[in-house]
């Protein structure tokens, strides 16, 4: 659209009479300073008709006689009382004030009518068609006040401004099409502005809009705001709004305060090619579209009650704050900012796209939520302390060059969707749910300050993952294919959950140390060829056909946990293994194994807890290829030794006890030499050998099988406990000295129901008998049971304990030459 100059000159050049007359309105211009200068004003009552210069075909001018030539036209006010006027083709009307009287109506079209006083006082209607339309000059403001309208009814048409720096301030309703301002007015908006008939273009000076009232596009309209040097919009108590079907299109400039509102399919909008608008610190309550080739910035604190939707780019300049109770909607567009910036949301942020933001403080939710896009995050920090996701079937991507502080905060990857990790994360949760899955592409995890949770799926495959500090690991970390664990730095692995290894994965650390206190399955290597320091506090398990591999570098490998091996799977500790010592002495941790645990030296001496399940379970001397608990020789106090379904433990000398030992059904342990506790638990449901067993403390208990030359100082329990009664089987003799105890419970009259001693050979007795009964049996008088079978009883029991039953009967003992046995009578 043209400038209001220009559309003068055009005027000027069909009247040369116009030419003069611009002069003179720039004399009266300057007069009108002039204390001296006097006013005059005109009122116009005559009824509909042009206001003009007599027309050169003759008549009569409707303003006055043409033969006086009196029409307001230069240091005049002019007054409407009666009309309507019309300023016809090729007039051009200058005053210095104008009042239309209610009712009144004045058309200015095609001609112009310009304000060079202060006022415009609109009770009526005034029409701005085609032509150069109604121009303030000057540097001047007018005020243009009333109860009527302004409506600008052609695209040609304008209200604008001329001759210095002209201000004008609407206090009532300007509507239509055209344009307001053509950047040549300051403008100040304190009533309506409506585009309802088009396209309302508002294009001020660069002093810039002072909106208090309502600009807004209704109908289909659409109202532009076009800054030609670009300029601030103060909206302070403003509202900008698009009504159903209306646009309302924000081009450069900054735009302050006050609300944004969208009604019905109302929209908000920028043009493409890098116009730019700043929204600062006001509200939105409606929907804004920025388009693919487009921008926008947003400064300060923006309350985002609608729909911002980015196909384009949005800027974050100095500190931002978005929040409120509506979304922003990435649809393929960019959120981007410089390294001085940052962006605080508090709202649901949500799409495909970038984010390129630095720093980005996460208050609210951030989610890739469109099906198999990505909504990728780039930046040098992100603080988290709400919820980023990826749902819906799309993709999270933290890129590599991005640090997530997640410290509060939550991760996450819901059903059917995807968080790629190729950033770091510290502190926070990682979790997922369903089908979603957490995918490493080289990330980290970093807990040297606040160790982060991963409670859901995290799978590196293609890729590895690298740890430092303390993760907690409460969910599933998957290795597959040729991935790896890399420590950065010193790293412990807590928590309740699983990392799952496969033969063509590992974990290494080069030299940095590693902890484990959650769970390692699978096979593999720990250590693999960048060998490093190993604890393990939790649970390592090698469950595959393929071996799992423990490599420490030279300073060892300590296990304060478990290390378990199932059934045709294999657990080798290739290196110093801390553990077990020089002397032959295993101590520390437990050791569970059904299939086998290859260590690089025997042990002599058990210290620790070991329990040897199934025929096929064996701790393997990889030096030599052999048993390496044929040559034990003592299970020390700490030490715990448990065979069990149908395992079988030759030792090749005698073994002691100060610990304990379990050999349980269906296993055998043969001992070749003498089997001596000093102290600790026996406890024998399968079968022990030895050429002599010696007991000294302690006790010995169980339904199992007994060999050898027994010698009792201690106590024995026929049966599991004292509550759980069996027979225990000696296959050679018995002696029980004088410290001795036999531990009888009776539970029942049945066989297994009472505890007895069934020795092959010879019984000597000595010591204590102690009965007890249990499980609420009282047995009746005349009830016998053999307790102890021999074939020769001799001697018999010190002192017998637990022979009263009840007030009215009692055990008595007999002692017989195979055995002894316990009859009920009467008596106390």
């Amino acid at each position: 659209m043209a400038s209001p100059s220009s559309r003068h000159s055009t005027s000027q050049s069909h009247d040369p009479a116009l030419s003069v007359r611009r002069i003179l309105v720039a004399l009266l211009l300057v007069l009108a300073s002039s204390a001296t200068f006097a006013q005059t004003t005109s009122t116009w009552t005559g009824g509909a008709g042009n206001w003009a210069p007599c027309p050169a075909s003759g008549g009569t001018a409707l303003w006055d006689t043409c033969s006086t030539n009196v029409y307001p036209d230069g240091n005049f006010n002019a007054v409407i009382d009666g009309g309507p006027v019309t300023l016809g083709t090729g007039d051009g009307i200058s005053i210095d004030n104008l009042n239309l009287a209610p009712g009144e109506s004045l058309i200015i079209t095609p001609g112009y009518l310009d304000i060079t006083g202060t006022s415009i006082v609109n009770n009526g209607s005034i029409s701005v068609g085609s032509g150069n339309g109604l121009t303030v000059e000057g540097s001047t403001t007018v005020t243009l006040s009333g109860t009527g309208t302004v409506t600008i009814t052609d695209t040609t048409a304008h209200i604008a401004g001329a001759n210095g720096s002209p201000a004008f301030v609407n206090q009532q309703t300007i509507q239509g099409q055209g344009a307001l301002g053509e950047g040549t007015l300051a403008i100040t908006n304190q009533g309506t502005v409506n585009a309802n008939a088009g396209t309302l273009t508002v294009q001020p000076s660069a002093t810039g809009i002072v909106n208090a009232g309502t600009m807004e596009a209704s109908s289909g309209s659409t109202l532009e705001i076009i800054y030609g040097v670009p300029g601030p919009f103060n909206n302070t108590g403003g509202t900008i709004e698009a009504l159903s079907d209306g646009t309302v299109i924000l081009s450069a400039g900054t735009y302050t305060g006050g609300t944004l509102v969208t009604a019905g399919t109302g929209t908000f909008t920028t043009p493409a090619g890098g116009s730019n608008p700043a929204l600062n610190n006001l509200t939105l309550a409606g929907t804004f579209n920025v388009p693919s080739a487009a921008s926008m910035t947003l400064e300060g604190t923006i309350t985002n009650n609608g729909t911002i939707q980015a196909r384009g780019e949005l800027i974050v300049s100095g500190a931002v704050t978005l929040k409120g109770s509506g979304t922003t909607v990435v649809q393929g567009g960019t959120l981007q900012s410089t390294v001085t910036d940052k962006l605080t949301n508090r709202q649901l942020i949500h799409g495909y796209g970038t984010f390129d933001v630095v720093p980005l403080i996460n208050q609210g939710t951030i989610a890739a939520d469109s099906s198999t896009k990505t909504l990728t995050l780039a930046g040098e920090t992100i603080t988290n302390t709400a919820t980023m996701e990826a749902s819906g079937g799309g993709i999270l991507t933290i890129q590599n060059n991005t640090t997530v502080v997640n410290s509060g905060g939550t991760i996450e990857a819901l059903p059917g969707s995807t968080v790629n990790l190729a950033g770091t994360v510290s502190g926070g949760t990682l979790t997922t749910s369903g089908t979603g899955t957490i995918q490493s592409q080289n990330g980290i995890l970093d807990g040297t300050l606040n160790a982060p949770t991963s409670k859901g799926k995290l799978d590196a495959s293609t890729f590895d993952l690298f740890l430092l500090g303390t993760v907690n690991n409460t969910g599933t970390i998957a290795l597959t294919a040729h991935s790896c664990i890399i420590l950065n730095k010193p790293a412990t692995l807590a928590g309740s959950g699983k990392l799952t290894m496969i033969s063509t994965t590992c974990i290494f650390g080069s030299g940095n140390a590693f902890t484990n206190q959650s769970t390692i399955q699978g096979s593999g290597t720990i250590g693999d060829s960048n060998p490093m320091p190993i604890i393990n506090d939790g649970t390592i398990l090698a469950n595959q056909t393929s071996p799992l591999s423990i490599v420490p570098d030279a300073t060892g490998f300590t296990n304060n946990g478990k290390l378990m091996v199932s059934k045709g799977s294999m657990l080798n500790i290739n290196g110093l293994f801390n553990n077990l010592s020089s002397a032959g002495t295993l101590s520390g941790g437990t050791y569970t194994v059904t299939g086998t645990l290859g260590v690089q030296k025997p042990v002599i001496t058990n210290d620790a807890a070991i329990t040897l399940t199934g025929a096929s379970a064996e701790i393997l001397n990889t030096s030599t290829s052999t048993n390496a608990l044929s040559g034990l020789t003592a299970n020390a106090t700490l030490g715990s030794l448990s065979l069990q379904q149908g395992q079988a433990l030759a030792t090749s000398a005698g073994l002691s006890n100060t610990g304990k030992i379990t050999v349980g059904l269906g296993s055998t342990l043969s001992v070749g030499g003498t089997y001596t506790q000093t102290a600790g638990t026996t406890t024998l449901d399968g079968t022990l050998t030895a050429t002599t067993v010696t007991l000294q403390k302690g006790s010995l208990l169980g339904k199992g099988t007994l060999g050898g030359a027994v010698t009792s100082n201690t106590a024995i329990i026929a049966g599991d406990s004292t509550s759980k009664p069996g027979t225990l089987t000696l296959t050679g003799s018995y002696a029980q000295n004088s410290t001795g105890t036999l531990n009888i419970s009776i539970g029942g009259s049945a066989a297994g129901k009472f505890g007895d001693l069934a020795v092959s050979n010879g019984v000597t007795l000595g010591g204590t008998l102690s009965i007890k009964l249990v499980n609420g049996f009282v047995p009746t008088i005349g009830e016998n049971f053999t307790i102890l079978t021999g074939s020769v009883v001799s001697n018999k029991f010190a002192t017998v304990k637990g022979t009263s039953i009840n007030s009215s009967e009692h055990f008595e003992v007999t002692y017989n030459a195979t055995n002894v046995t316990l009859t009920v009578v009467s008596g106390a």
